[in-house]
């Protein structure tokens, strides 16, 4: 098995249970040279208290940034400021991992591709199950039972081959991408301050402008979405896509107001 560097973003907002529950997931992870960059949008103080007073057998840094709307992609470049590792994961705050979801990845990393699947939605139920548990990995049947979606992808099956696509789709909660081919697109679009669109599929599309290959995870890098209340944003998602076609249209891979202000465009 190779040994590289890894850096887990973990993004979040004020949900401590969650957190906890991911840590947790975090601690069984059976690759172990990692470490654990809490980014938050916010600057929630109960946040902060139990982060400085967990006990954890990793590392963990906790950025946060003033609570002034959704932000994160600014507090996601602001983790990679700070980034010394040479893959860097991102997941979200309500997302628990397989205990072999880092070392697929690892497993997979190649230097330049970018690596990413999709993940299971628990059921309010399966949630509650996991949270007032030791579970980490809920049954089949379980989820199944209780209605939970997109099962299918939380099958490990670590035999399957791992292909490459070239229509990837990828989510923000489960992907990989190694720190110099973020640096080569200048990180995130900080451009983005709306939810529900824009900075998933605006890094995809710089990412695959400039020529990067992804490779589809499925079956070997697998999470759990804890499952919340979802609330309605279409009026912003209309505001992303448009801002997203504009900059597709201007055709400019290099964001502007990303990883690095002082670039002369």
């Amino acid at each position: 098995m190779k040994n590289i560097s890894v850096n887990l973003f973990i993004c979040v907002y004020k949900n401590i249970p969650f957190l906890r529950k991911v840590l947790d997931s975090v601690e069984q992870q059976i690759y172990r040279d990692f470490t654990v960059t809490v980014v938050e949008d916010g600057d929630f103080k109960d946040m902060s208290n139990f982060i400085n007073n967990s006990n954890y057998s990793f590392p963990i840094l906790h950025l946060q940034q003033e609570d002034k709307g959704f932000r994160k992609n600014k507090i996601l470049n602001a983790g990679l400021r700070e980034n010394k590792a040479e893959l860097c994961i991102f997941i979200d705050g309500d997302c628990v991992l397989h205990p072999k979801f880092i070392y697929e990845y690892v497993k997979y990393h190649d230097g330049s591709s970018i690596l990413f699947s999709k993940r299971t939605n628990l059921d309010d139920k399966t949630s509650q199950l996991l949270l007032n548990s030791n579970i980490i990995v809920p049954s089949k049947l379980t989820m199944i039972k209780n209605k939970s979606t997109r099962v299918e992808d939380s099958f490990y099956l670590p035999f399957k081959p791992v292909r490459k696509t070239l229509k990837p789709r990828i989510i923000g909660c489960n992907m990989a991408i190694p720190f110099s081919t973020l640096q080569a697109i200048n990180g995130f679009d900080e451009d983005y301050e709306m939810t529900g669109y824009g900075e998933d599929c605006d890094i995809e599309w710089r990412l695959q402008k400039q020529g990067f290959s992804f490779l589809h995870m499925k079956y070997h890098t697998i999470q759990f979405h804890l499952n919340h209340d979802r609330p309605e944003r279409e009026d912003q998602t209309a505001i992303s896509r448009a801002m997203f076609n504009l900059k597709k249209e201007k055709g400019i891979t290099f964001c502007e107001k990303g990883l690095k202000k002082d670039v002369e465009f």
